[in-house]
């Protein structure tokens, strides 16, 4: 099963290369589609506003709290919490030989996530803090952590709540952008890989009904007579017949075929005392059985399954990396629309700014030739008045 779904793997990954280099030889192609598309660059974290008050080093504190230094200090406290988990239940599974040691070692983490997620609370409140859902997991985790802490007496049904400190690794996914894209990646390609799972579900379900109605009542004495004809015993280790334990009913059916499917032991348990029956019908119908499931379930199915999830991963980062070339397109695009815009702007003022110049000159020359048509009709006038004083006759005294 393992070789199987490695080789069929690699054929997918293989195929999805073979198509990625047609896409990238094909015109039109864009750069994120290429298998050697150079990586999109990390979008910045905005920060909030400089504020006042009690706000006053928010912003501060979003730029400390974002440093990849304190991350990566958060996520080796996480990995320390995680080893020391390990070791708790490796030497003292009960916790009660060192239980000084587990307090005083779980106190410590709990008080460094608690100061943690303060800050990350602080930074990035209320709106942005909240509608993160790692943050949520955060601030479940670190409150159970301090609940715990603070020994408070809680009921039976709530005991199961200190479970969640084992969740805590979990947070590595929110820290580590490699784990966090293959995170992303896996919730993103689960709406195709269903469709997937149903169909081996149905499969499943099918060959379980079938089992029920031929196989429940083999062995129902506790013994079977092999193909030589001799009786033998067959009850299983927990008291029951071969049919009602294997294939009782639909449960317990199904979840026999679930064994078959994984490989486990099943061809020993499962299988040959049908195979050595001296049924000849029985025999028949069993290899048909076994081996038509196995090679629909095991080869086929289940590889549709990786070839779809390998699929789709592929796919989404694809449409990722052409999505973020788009909008680096359309912001170019806008960049040079706006730039011929404003070229085109100031190329119209400057011609309105002519048109405005061309027009006052010729206004002045108008007004010009109007002050001098009536300066020369002033002097005409002065002249015939000169004139006519000079020819008054003189006076007597």
């Amino acid at each position: 099963f393992g070789s199987a779904a490695f080789t069929m793997a690699a054929v997918v990954a293989a195929a999805v290369k073979k198509r990625n280099e047609a896409a990238k030889e094909s015109p039109g192609t864009t750069a994120a589609s290429a298998p050697n598309a150079s990586p999109t660059p990390e979008p910045e974290i905005e920060l909030p506003e400089e504020g006042t008050g009690i706000w006053k080093f928010q912003r501060a504190a979003a730029k400390f709290y974002i440093d990849s230094r304190v991350q990566w200090s958060v996520a080796g406290l996480i990995i320390g919490n995680f080893l020391f988990n390990i070791l708790e239940k490796w030497i003292d599974p009960t916790a009660t030989e060192l239980t000084l040691l587990w307090d005083v070692i779980d106190g410590f983490f709990n008080v460094c996530f608690a100061i943690e997620l303060c800050v990350n609370m602080y930074a990035f409140w209320l709106k942005r803090f909240w509608k993160s859902a790692w943050n949520v997991f955060d601030f479940v985790v670190v409150a159970i952590g301090l609940l715990f802490m603070s020994k408070v007496e809680l009921p039976p049904s709530l005991g199961l709540l200190r479970l969640m400190r084992a969740f805590r690794v979990f947070r590595l996914f929110k820290r580590i952008k490699s784990l966090n894209k293959i995170m992303v990646a896996i919730v993103r390609c689960i709406p195709g890989v269903s469709v997937a799972f149903g169909m081996l579900f149905l499969v499943t379900a099918f060959y379980a009904i079938v089992g029920v109605e031929f196989f429940r009542t083999f062995g129902k004495d506790g013994h079977f007579m092999n193909e030589i004809g001799e009786e033998v015993p067959l009850q299983t280790a927990r008291g029951f017949t071969y049919g009602d334990e294997y294939f009782g009913n639909f449960g317990r059916s199904m979840y026999t075929m679930f064994q078959v499917l994984t490989g486990e032991s099943w061809s020993e348990a499962v299988a040959r005392p049908l195979l050595l029956s001296n049924d000849p019908s029985l025999k028949f119908g069993a290899v048909v059985f076994f081996i038509s499931f196995n090679l629909i379930g095991s080869i086929i199915l289940i590889n549709v399954v990786i070839a779809v999830l390998l699929e789709k991963m592929v796919d989404e980062k694809g449409d990722t990396g052409s999505a973020d070339e788009e909008r680096r397109s359309s912001k170019r695009s806008l960049k040079r629309s706006s730039d011929q815009g404003a070229n085109s702007l100031m190329n119209g003022q400057d011609k309105q700014e002519v048109t405005v110049s061309t027009t006052r000159v010729a206004a002045i020359e108008s007004d010009c030739t109007t002050v001098k048509g009536d300066l020369d009709m002033i002097k005409n006038q002065m002249d015939m008045v000169l004139k006519a004083v000079s020819n008054l006759p003189p006076t007597g005294m």
